[in-house]
């Protein structure tokens, strides 16, 4: 238990608030890798442990351990290496809540590539725009034709995009994800010298919204997952070998700080459900049947839910329920907390944190 958080965090179990203030810390090594040292070290030491729970509403279902998730991400490096990316080089992901970006963002981890994640709502100026600002090198979408067609309508634009994998389908001028990793070695060997990243290189970069101006880019180094142990462990307080679901498209950087980083390292297990849209029963249903430990969803999400009979499903398996992203009204607490018994314990942070 804790294998992981007790190499970082020296002390992990606190008596009050004050404690936790004065004695929490979390030790961050010079060369910290979230791939290596998290994903491939829960697959040495626990390589059945199940890391990602994927269903969508088409009826499939993935279950994925550690070890699954480090050997398609070796693959993944593998054929990302051979179309040129390299450490520092940069790519853009729009991948909805499938399960390939895991293994996208792991690869890219490993060799030291910088990822962006971006939403499926990008417009072909957005790209252009995100391209030119941050050199992107490489894109890596989900099977959508508008997601496609924006991308396709930049690249005269976009002179740094040298390549485009599509993810769950095929296109013209696309690779295709499964295709291009198939082949591939599922061996990968950490690198070394100059080629090794180090805690202070750029891993991720988030856009802002734009609402009063352009998108700025928001960088984060690759110590960034290590600063979601508080996030995961002890505000979301997922549970190692539990299951715990964040409500968010991977566009977002609720998608990092709520269901890859500090959840995996505290052991927990994600549950992801690609919903084509928002059906507030659908989701109650999924927190029913997978009977999941903790969840996060935003404010509005939980007022939708109100309208429906919440009491007709169990959702006592829940310990803890979060939200987050906009303000939380009282009257939503003061109904969650007389319909299951929980309060909704909500967090406060940057938007692209």
């Amino acid at each position: 238990m804790n294998h992981i958080l007790s190499k970082y965090c020296p002390r992990i179990d606190f008596d009050s608030y004050e404690d936790f203030l004065e004695n929490f810390k979390i030790d961050v090594p010079a060369d910290f890798n979230f791939a290596y040292d998290v994903v491939d070290e829960w697959a040495r030491v626990e390589p059945e442990k199940r890391a990602l729970l994927w269903c969508d509403d088409a009826g499939e279902e993935r279950v994925f351990t550690f070890t699954d998730i480090s050997k398609l991400s070796n693959r993944a490096a593998n054929a990302f290496s051979k179309l040129g990316i390299g450490k520092g080089d940069v790519v853009m992901v729009i991948l909805r809540r499938r399960w390939e970006y895991w293994v996208t963002a792991m690869a890219l981890c490993k060799i030291g590539a910088t990822i962006i994640p971006a939403s499926l709502q990008l417009t072909k100026k957005d790209i252009e725009y995100r391209a030119e600002s941050a050199n992107v090198k490489m894109m890596v979408c989900v099977n959508d034709e508008y997601v496609c067609a924006q991308v396709e309508e930049a690249l005269p634009k976009s002179p740094s995009i040298k390549e485009r994998i599509i993810v769950a389908g095929d296109r013209g001028g696309w690779r295709g994800f499964d295709e291009l990793i198939a082949g591939e070695s599922d061996e990968w060997v950490r690198p070394t010298g100059e080629d090794a990243t180090t805690a202070k290189d750029i891993m991720l970069i988030y856009f802002t919204s734009g609402t009063t101006g352009l998108a700025k880019a928001v960088s984060h180094n690759f110590a960034h997952p290590l600063g979601h142990i508080i996030t995961a462990k002890y505000w979301q307080q997922v549970q190692e070998d539990k299951l715990h679901m964040s409500v968010t498209d991977s566009g977002w950087a609720k998608f990092g700080w709520g269901k890859i980083y500090g959840q995996w390292i505290a052991g927990a297990s994600i549950f992801a459900y690609d919903m084509d849209k928002f059906v507030p029963t659908h989701l109650l249903q999924k927190i029913q049947d997978y009977k999941l430990t903790t969840f996060c969803a935003p404010p509005t999400m939980y007022r939708f839910m109100l309208q429906e009979d919440v009491v007709s499903f169990d959702l006592s398996s829940v310990h803890n329920f979060a939200t987050a992203g906009e303000p939380l009204n009282a009257e939503v607490t003061i109904a969650w907390k007389r319909l299951t018994g929980k309060n909704i314990r909500e967090g406060f942070g940057q938007t692209e944190g």
